[in-house]
């Protein structure tokens, strides 16, 4: 996977051009705060094997990860809401999108850093 391709450059600077980097920072704690407890319900969901929830989950996952240009950890998300799967699969996705957030989220500190 490309680096770049994991996060939205071009949502973040229009984000930055709207709020500046200050209210990007903002917007970003509170996404850290809530993306936890997101993760620990799709968590839960998958622990007790359901699929309803889990979609809804993912729903709510896809849309926080998006509208923070988390492009990869979105479409990720998208697979786990959408896709016909069974549970190995899902269970894959899940922990692929939860070894990516700290990494794709560090890209965000880093653009932010390198081009403002």
């Amino acid at each position: 996977m490309a680096e770049k391709s994991a996060i939205d450059t071009e949502l973040l600077q229009q984000y930055v051009d709207t709020l500046g980097v200050e209210g990007v920072n903002s917007t970003l704690a509170t996404f850290d705060g809530i993306i936890q407890s997101y993760a620990q319900l799709l968590h839960q969901a998958a622990k007790s094997r359901n699929e309803d929830e889990l979609r809804k989950q993912a729903h709510k996952v896809k849309g926080a990860c998006g509208s923070v240009g988390l492009t990869e950890l979105s479409k990720l998300m998208e697979k786990v809401e959408k896709d016909e799967w069974e549970w190995p699969v899902a269970e894959r996705l899940l922990i692929e999108w939860a070894d990516a957030v700290i990494p794709h989220r560090r890209q965000i500190d880093a653009w932010l850093a390198e081009h403002h």
